[in-house]
């Protein structure tokens, strides 16, 4: 049984593995771009804002007495993207944003949410293929003492934070885009927290409206 307030575990193996796939995809943007001079069609750069709805740790915690697990919940989020295309197709699109701060499932719980992303993103004639990694920080507060919470056999008392407690993990980012016009487009992503830890392993799911800019900067 998993605590209703349990912080997805922060894991920090993936760090030199994520560091080491990181490096990999950038030297494979910066070959692409040597190999590939041309000017990157009507777009060679894209400021944009997105805003969506993320559902964080699908299944993962308890939500009531009962027992039931974590679905779905509203949950806004912003996040700012800068594209920089190195051929008409290919581009780095680095992305920072936040969740709006919420109650946790226990009305005397605060959380919310930041992130920073190392996304890549490859143009297809039809759909937008998007893969990154990056960090999710996680902040909690709450007024501290225990409360009482199912097991499956009985209850048991888990402690609740007094002051702001952080947790950090590396995810990968995997996604799916679709441009509905110059200015407008729509995304779908998983955010997989510790990729390389299968009994710790979590996923969030989002989905998110995004205004394009274009090349403002």
């Amino acid at each position: 049984m998993t605590n209703m307030n349990k912080i997805i575990k922060p894991t920090f193996k993936p760090i030199k593995l994520s560091a080491l796939l990181l490096t990999t995809l950038l030297l494979s943007a910066n070959l692409t771009y040597a190999a590939n001079k041309a000017p990157a069609g009507n777009r060679q750069a894209d400021l944009n804002v997105s805003l969506g709805n993320l559902c964080e740790y699908i299944g993962t915690y308890q939500t009531d007495s009962d027992g039931s697990k974590n679905t779905c919940s509203f949950l806004p989020s912003l996040a700012l993207s800068y594209e920089y295309y190195f051929t008409p197709k290919f581009a780095l699109a680095p992305q920072f944003g936040a969740t709006l701060p919420k109650k946790g499932a226990d009305d005397t719980i605060n959380r919310m949410t930041l992130f920073a992303l190392a996304n890549m993103k490859y143009r297809t004639n039809y759909v937008n293929l998007i893969g990154g990694l990056g960090f999710y920080f996680t902040r909690i507060s709450g007024p501290g003492g225990e409360q009482e919470l199912n097991n499956g056999s009985g209850t048991d008392s888990f402690p609740l934070p007094k002051e702001a407690v952080y947790s950090r993990n590396v995810i990968v980012n995997l996604g799916l885009g679709l441009d509905f016009t110059d200015t407008f487009s729509g995304e779908l992503y998983t955010y997989i927290f510790n990729a390389t830890e299968s009994e710790d392993r979590a996923f969030s799911i989002g989905a998110a409206l995004t205004y394009h800019f274009g090349d403002v900067l």
